[in-house]
Protein backbone atom coordinates (compact mmCIF):
# COMPACT_ATOMS: atom_id res chain seq x y z
CA UNK A 1 0.00 0.00 0.00
CA UNK A 2 1.44 3.39 -0.97
CA UNK A 3 2.35 6.07 1.57
CA UNK A 4 -0.35 8.32 0.08
CA UNK A 5 -3.08 5.76 0.63
CA UNK A 6 -1.81 4.92 4.10
CA UNK A 7 -1.86 8.57 5.15
CA UNK A 8 -5.41 8.97 3.85
CA UNK A 9 -6.50 5.97 5.84
CA UNK A 10 -4.84 7.23 8.98
CA UNK A 11 -6.64 10.56 8.67
CA UNK A 12 -9.99 8.76 8.51
CA UNK A 13 -9.37 6.69 11.61
CA UNK A 14 -11.06 8.99 14.12
CA UNK A 15 -14.24 9.54 12.10
CA UNK A 16 -14.64 6.04 10.74
CA UNK A 17 -14.62 4.49 14.19
CA UNK A 18 -18.21 5.69 14.77
CA UNK A 19 -19.31 6.40 11.20
CA UNK A 20 -17.92 3.95 8.64
CA UNK A 21 -18.25 4.86 4.96
CA UNK A 22 -21.71 4.03 3.67
CA UNK A 23 -20.31 2.44 0.51
CA UNK A 24 -17.25 0.24 0.21
CA UNK A 25 -16.99 1.11 -3.47
CA UNK A 26 -16.97 4.87 -2.83
CA UNK A 27 -14.30 4.38 -0.20
CA UNK A 28 -12.08 2.54 -2.70
CA UNK A 29 -12.61 5.14 -5.42
CA UNK A 30 -11.73 8.12 -3.24
CA UNK A 31 -8.05 7.16 -3.41
CA UNK A 32 -8.01 7.15 -7.23
CA UNK A 33 -10.95 9.33 -8.22
CA UNK A 34 -9.32 11.25 -11.08
CA UNK A 35 -7.85 8.10 -12.65
CA UNK A 36 -11.17 6.30 -12.23
CA UNK A 37 -13.07 9.10 -14.01
CA UNK A 38 -10.55 9.12 -16.88
CA UNK A 39 -10.83 5.35 -17.23
CA UNK A 40 -14.63 5.35 -17.16
CA UNK A 41 -14.81 8.06 -19.81
CA UNK A 42 -12.40 6.15 -22.05
CA UNK A 43 -14.25 2.84 -21.63
CA UNK A 44 -17.55 4.48 -22.51
CA UNK A 45 -16.00 5.69 -25.75
CA UNK A 46 -14.38 2.36 -26.69
CA UNK A 47 -17.57 0.44 -25.84
CA UNK A 48 -19.34 2.32 -28.62
CA UNK A 49 -16.85 1.16 -31.23
CA UNK A 50 -16.06 -2.42 -30.21
CA UNK A 51 -19.40 -3.45 -28.70
CA UNK A 52 -18.02 -4.29 -25.25
CA UNK A 53 -19.49 -3.39 -21.86
CA UNK A 54 -16.34 -2.49 -19.98
CA UNK A 55 -17.78 0.77 -18.67
CA UNK A 56 -20.63 -1.15 -17.06
CA UNK A 57 -18.16 -3.63 -15.54
CA UNK A 58 -16.06 -0.78 -14.15
CA UNK A 59 -19.11 0.87 -12.62
CA UNK A 60 -19.99 -2.46 -10.96
CA UNK A 61 -16.54 -3.01 -9.46
CA UNK A 62 -16.59 -3.32 -5.66
CA UNK A 63 -20.36 -2.87 -5.48
CA UNK A 64 -20.59 -6.27 -3.81
CA UNK A 65 -18.75 -6.29 -0.47
CA UNK A 66 -19.21 -8.29 2.70
CA UNK A 67 -17.63 -9.03 6.05
CA UNK A 68 -16.15 -12.51 6.33
CA UNK A 69 -15.16 -14.37 9.48
CA UNK A 70 -12.36 -16.89 9.61
CA UNK A 71 -13.75 -20.08 11.09
CA UNK A 72 -10.47 -20.87 12.84
CA UNK A 73 -9.19 -17.54 14.17
CA UNK A 74 -12.48 -15.64 14.31
CA UNK A 75 -10.79 -12.62 12.65
CA UNK A 76 -12.88 -10.42 10.33
CA UNK A 77 -11.95 -9.31 6.81
CA UNK A 78 -13.82 -7.52 4.05
CA UNK A 79 -14.20 -9.37 0.76
CA UNK A 80 -15.26 -7.74 -2.47
CA UNK A 81 -16.20 -8.60 -6.03
CA UNK A 82 -14.07 -7.02 -8.75
CA UNK A 83 -14.27 -6.21 -12.46
CA UNK A 84 -10.68 -7.37 -13.21
CA UNK A 85 -10.43 -4.83 -16.03
CA UNK A 86 -6.90 -3.92 -17.07
CA UNK A 87 -7.34 -0.20 -16.56
CA UNK A 88 -9.48 -0.27 -13.43
CA UNK A 89 -7.36 1.64 -10.88
CA UNK A 90 -8.79 -0.40 -7.98
CA UNK A 91 -8.03 -3.77 -9.59
CA UNK A 92 -4.65 -2.46 -10.77
CA UNK A 93 -3.72 -1.73 -7.16
CA UNK A 94 -4.53 -5.32 -6.20
CA UNK A 95 -2.52 -6.72 -9.12
CA UNK A 96 0.38 -4.46 -8.23
CA UNK A 97 0.49 -5.80 -4.69
CA UNK A 98 0.39 -9.39 -5.95
CA UNK A 99 3.09 -8.92 -8.60
CA UNK A 100 5.34 -7.10 -6.13
CA UNK A 101 5.33 -10.17 -3.91
CA UNK A 102 5.94 -12.52 -6.84
CA UNK A 103 8.86 -10.56 -8.30
CA UNK A 104 10.37 -9.98 -4.87
CA UNK A 105 10.32 -13.71 -4.12
CA UNK A 106 12.03 -14.46 -7.45
CA UNK A 107 14.67 -11.74 -7.02
CA UNK A 108 15.60 -13.25 -3.66
CA UNK A 109 16.66 -16.40 -5.55
CA UNK A 110 18.31 -14.71 -8.55
CA UNK A 111 22.10 -15.05 -8.48
CA UNK A 112 23.01 -11.84 -10.33
CA UNK A 113 19.95 -9.61 -10.92
CA UNK A 114 20.21 -6.87 -13.53
CA UNK A 115 17.78 -4.29 -14.94
CA UNK A 116 17.62 -4.05 -18.73
CA UNK A 117 15.70 -1.41 -20.72
CA UNK A 118 14.96 -1.69 -24.44
CA UNK A 119 13.60 1.21 -26.48
CA UNK A 120 12.70 1.82 -30.10
CA UNK A 121 13.13 5.00 -32.14
CA UNK A 122 10.39 7.62 -31.89
CA UNK A 123 7.93 7.31 -34.71
CA UNK A 124 4.71 8.88 -35.94
CA UNK A 125 3.39 5.49 -37.02
CA UNK A 126 0.11 4.30 -35.47
CA UNK A 127 0.66 3.08 -31.94
CA UNK A 128 -0.58 -0.40 -32.76
CA UNK A 129 2.16 -0.80 -35.38
CA UNK A 130 4.81 0.42 -32.97
CA UNK A 131 3.70 -2.06 -30.33
CA UNK A 132 3.77 -4.97 -32.76
CA UNK A 133 7.26 -3.98 -33.88
CA UNK A 134 8.50 -3.71 -30.29
CA UNK A 135 7.07 -7.07 -29.25
CA UNK A 136 8.33 -8.84 -32.40
CA UNK A 137 11.80 -7.35 -31.94
CA UNK A 138 11.94 -8.46 -28.31
CA UNK A 139 10.94 -11.99 -29.27
CA UNK A 140 13.79 -12.16 -31.80
CA UNK A 141 16.23 -10.55 -29.34
CA UNK A 142 15.67 -13.20 -26.70
CA UNK A 143 16.47 -15.92 -29.25
CA UNK A 144 19.96 -14.53 -29.96
CA UNK A 145 22.90 -16.60 -28.74
CA UNK A 146 24.14 -13.63 -26.70
CA UNK A 147 21.00 -13.63 -24.57
CA UNK A 148 20.74 -17.40 -24.39
CA UNK A 149 24.37 -17.69 -23.28
CA UNK A 150 24.22 -15.17 -20.43
CA UNK A 151 20.64 -14.69 -19.29
CA UNK A 152 19.30 -17.44 -17.03
CA UNK A 153 15.82 -15.94 -16.96
CA UNK A 154 13.86 -12.78 -16.43
CA UNK A 155 10.64 -10.82 -16.05
CA UNK A 156 9.70 -8.33 -18.75
CA UNK A 157 7.05 -5.63 -18.52
CA UNK A 158 5.72 -2.93 -20.79
CA UNK A 159 5.74 0.80 -20.13
CA UNK A 160 4.70 3.75 -22.27
CA UNK A 161 4.50 7.51 -22.12
CA UNK A 162 3.77 10.29 -24.56
CA UNK A 163 6.35 12.99 -25.22
CA UNK A 164 5.06 16.46 -24.35
CA UNK A 165 7.20 18.10 -27.02
CA UNK A 166 5.72 16.33 -30.05
CA UNK A 167 2.96 14.02 -28.67
CA UNK A 168 4.77 10.98 -30.05
CA UNK A 169 4.42 7.72 -28.15
CA UNK A 170 7.44 6.22 -26.42
CA UNK A 171 6.79 2.50 -25.83
CA UNK A 172 9.57 0.47 -24.24
CA UNK A 173 10.26 -2.73 -22.36
CA UNK A 174 11.94 -3.18 -19.01
CA UNK A 175 13.39 -6.53 -17.97
CA UNK A 176 14.64 -7.76 -14.63
CA UNK A 177 17.10 -10.48 -15.59
CA UNK A 178 19.31 -13.00 -13.81
CA UNK A 179 22.65 -12.68 -15.58
CA UNK A 180 26.38 -12.17 -15.04
CA UNK A 181 28.05 -9.06 -16.42
CA UNK A 182 27.33 -8.49 -20.12
CA UNK A 183 29.05 -5.88 -22.23
CA UNK A 184 26.54 -3.06 -22.77
CA UNK A 185 27.87 -2.38 -26.26
CA UNK A 186 27.31 -6.00 -27.29
CA UNK A 187 23.73 -5.80 -26.05
CA UNK A 188 23.26 -2.50 -27.90
CA UNK A 189 24.69 -3.87 -31.16
CA UNK A 190 22.46 -6.93 -30.90
CA UNK A 191 19.35 -4.78 -30.35
CA UNK A 192 20.25 -2.60 -33.35
CA UNK A 193 20.74 -5.71 -35.48
CA UNK A 194 17.22 -6.85 -34.58
CA UNK A 195 15.40 -3.50 -34.83
CA UNK A 196 17.49 -1.95 -37.64
CA UNK A 197 16.52 1.44 -36.17
CA UNK A 198 17.53 1.59 -32.51
CA UNK A 199 20.61 0.81 -30.46
CA UNK A 200 19.49 2.55 -27.28
CA UNK A 201 19.53 0.14 -24.36
CA UNK A 202 20.47 0.43 -20.72
CA UNK A 203 21.54 -2.17 -18.20
CA UNK A 204 22.47 -1.82 -14.55
CA UNK A 205 22.81 -3.92 -11.44
CA UNK A 206 19.80 -4.33 -9.17
CA UNK A 207 20.92 -3.07 -5.77
CA UNK A 208 17.56 -2.81 -4.01
CA UNK A 209 15.37 -5.83 -4.74
CA UNK A 210 12.36 -4.45 -2.85
CA UNK A 211 12.32 -1.12 -4.71
CA UNK A 212 12.84 -2.89 -8.02
CA UNK A 213 9.95 -5.26 -7.34
CA UNK A 214 7.64 -2.33 -6.58
CA UNK A 215 8.75 -0.51 -9.73
CA UNK A 216 8.21 -3.56 -11.94
CA UNK A 217 4.80 -4.29 -10.43
CA UNK A 218 3.60 -0.70 -10.77
CA UNK A 219 3.96 -0.65 -14.54
CA UNK A 220 3.13 -4.31 -15.07
CA UNK A 221 -0.23 -3.62 -13.45
CA UNK A 222 -0.74 -0.25 -15.16
CA UNK A 223 1.70 0.75 -17.94
CA UNK A 224 0.64 4.40 -18.07
CA UNK A 225 -1.29 7.00 -16.10
CA UNK A 226 -4.39 7.96 -18.07
CA UNK A 227 -4.81 11.34 -16.39
CA UNK A 228 -1.50 12.37 -17.98
CA UNK A 229 -2.98 11.84 -21.46
CA UNK A 230 -5.56 13.59 -23.58
CA UNK A 231 -8.94 11.96 -24.11
CA UNK A 232 -8.14 10.68 -27.60
CA UNK A 233 -4.70 9.47 -26.55
CA UNK A 234 -6.39 7.40 -23.84
CA UNK A 235 -8.68 5.87 -26.43
CA UNK A 236 -5.77 5.00 -28.73
CA UNK A 237 -3.75 3.51 -25.89
CA UNK A 238 -6.56 1.36 -24.49
CA UNK A 239 -7.54 0.13 -27.94
CA UNK A 240 -3.96 -0.64 -29.01
CA UNK A 241 -3.15 -2.57 -25.84
CA UNK A 242 -6.38 -4.55 -25.81
CA UNK A 243 -5.51 -8.25 -25.82
CA UNK A 244 -1.76 -7.69 -25.50
CA UNK A 245 0.30 -9.02 -22.64
CA UNK A 246 1.90 -6.39 -20.42
CA UNK A 247 4.18 -8.69 -18.44
CA UNK A 248 5.81 -12.04 -19.03
CA UNK A 249 8.57 -14.36 -17.83
CA UNK A 250 11.16 -16.68 -19.29
CA UNK A 251 13.87 -19.06 -18.11
CA UNK A 252 14.22 -19.51 -14.36
CA UNK A 253 11.60 -16.79 -13.76
CA UNK A 254 8.82 -18.97 -15.13
CA UNK A 255 8.17 -20.02 -11.54
CA UNK A 256 6.50 -16.64 -11.04
CA UNK A 257 2.71 -16.71 -11.08
CA UNK A 258 1.30 -13.73 -12.98
CA UNK A 259 -2.34 -14.39 -12.09
CA UNK A 260 -3.66 -14.46 -8.53
CA UNK A 261 -5.24 -17.77 -7.62
CA UNK A 262 -7.88 -18.52 -5.03
CA UNK A 263 -6.36 -18.07 -1.54
CA UNK A 264 -5.48 -21.44 0.01
CA UNK A 265 -7.66 -20.64 3.03
CA UNK A 266 -10.67 -19.52 0.98
CA UNK A 267 -12.92 -22.22 2.42
CA UNK A 268 -12.12 -21.01 5.95
CA UNK A 269 -13.93 -17.69 5.48
CA UNK A 270 -17.68 -17.37 5.93
CA UNK A 271 -19.91 -14.45 5.00
CA UNK A 272 -21.33 -12.92 8.19
CA UNK A 273 -22.98 -9.84 6.70
CA UNK A 274 -23.17 -7.75 3.57
CA UNK A 275 -21.34 -4.46 3.97
CA UNK A 276 -24.50 -2.36 3.86
CA UNK A 277 -26.23 -4.64 6.34
CA UNK A 278 -23.51 -4.07 8.89
CA UNK A 279 -23.20 -0.32 8.29
CA UNK A 280 -26.96 0.39 8.27
CA UNK A 281 -27.56 -1.58 11.47
CA UNK A 282 -24.67 -0.31 13.62
CA UNK A 283 -26.93 1.80 15.83
CA UNK A 284 -29.63 -0.82 16.34
CA UNK A 285 -28.08 -4.26 16.17
CA UNK A 286 -25.54 -5.73 18.59
CA UNK A 287 -24.30 -8.23 15.99
CA UNK A 288 -23.54 -5.46 13.49
CA UNK A 289 -21.65 -3.46 16.13
CA UNK A 290 -19.66 -6.53 17.18
CA UNK A 291 -18.70 -7.41 13.61
CA UNK A 292 -17.56 -3.86 12.93
CA UNK A 293 -15.61 -3.49 16.17
CA UNK A 294 -13.92 -6.87 15.75
CA UNK A 295 -12.92 -5.84 12.26
CA UNK A 296 -11.61 -2.45 13.39
CA UNK A 297 -9.68 -3.84 16.36
CA UNK A 298 -8.53 -7.03 14.61
CA UNK A 299 -9.96 -9.17 17.38
CA UNK A 300 -11.84 -12.50 17.06
CA UNK A 301 -15.56 -12.31 16.43
CA UNK A 302 -17.66 -14.81 18.43
CA UNK A 303 -19.45 -17.61 16.61
CA UNK A 304 -23.06 -16.83 15.77
CA UNK A 305 -22.67 -13.10 15.09
CA UNK A 306 -24.16 -13.25 11.63
CA UNK A 307 -26.50 -10.84 9.86
CA UNK A 308 -27.42 -13.04 6.91
CA UNK A 309 -30.70 -14.01 8.58
CA UNK A 310 -31.82 -10.38 8.24
CA UNK A 311 -34.09 -9.52 5.32
CA UNK A 312 -31.95 -7.69 2.71
CA UNK A 313 -33.21 -4.54 1.06
CA UNK A 314 -34.25 -4.69 -2.65
CA UNK A 315 -31.07 -2.80 -3.49
CA UNK A 316 -28.98 -5.43 -1.70
CA UNK A 317 -30.81 -8.23 -3.50
CA UNK A 318 -29.51 -6.85 -6.79
CA UNK A 319 -25.96 -7.39 -5.53
CA UNK A 320 -26.49 -10.90 -4.18
CA UNK A 321 -26.17 -12.78 -7.48
CA UNK A 322 -24.69 -16.23 -8.18
CA UNK A 323 -21.72 -14.57 -9.84
CA UNK A 324 -21.05 -12.45 -6.77
CA UNK A 325 -21.14 -15.44 -4.48
CA UNK A 326 -18.87 -17.51 -6.73
CA UNK A 327 -16.29 -14.72 -6.77
CA UNK A 328 -16.50 -13.99 -3.07
CA UNK A 329 -12.95 -15.19 -2.41
CA UNK A 330 -11.40 -13.84 -5.55
CA UNK A 331 -10.19 -10.73 -3.78
CA UNK A 332 -9.25 -10.68 -0.11
CA UNK A 333 -8.99 -6.96 0.53
CA UNK A 334 -8.07 -5.13 3.69
CA UNK A 335 -10.35 -2.17 4.37
CA UNK A 336 -8.45 0.56 6.27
Amino acid sequence: MSDKISSNLDSLETTVRTAPPESYRSYCIQNCEAEYDATLQAYRETDLTDGTERAWSLESCRTGAWFARNRTSGKIKILSSSCKLRWCPMCSATRRWFLTQQVSDWLSTAEQPKFLTLTIAHSNKPLNEQLQFLYDSFRKYRKLNLLKRYVRGGVWFFQIHQAKSDDLWHPHLHCVIDSPWIDKYELSAAWEMVTKTSKIINIKEVKDAESMSEYVARYAARPSILTNLSHWSRIELISSLHGRRLVGTWGNARSISLRPSKPPDAADWENVGWYHQVVYNLDTDEKARTIWECYKTDTPCPVGFNLLDKEPTPWQLELITPKTVEESYQQLLDFM
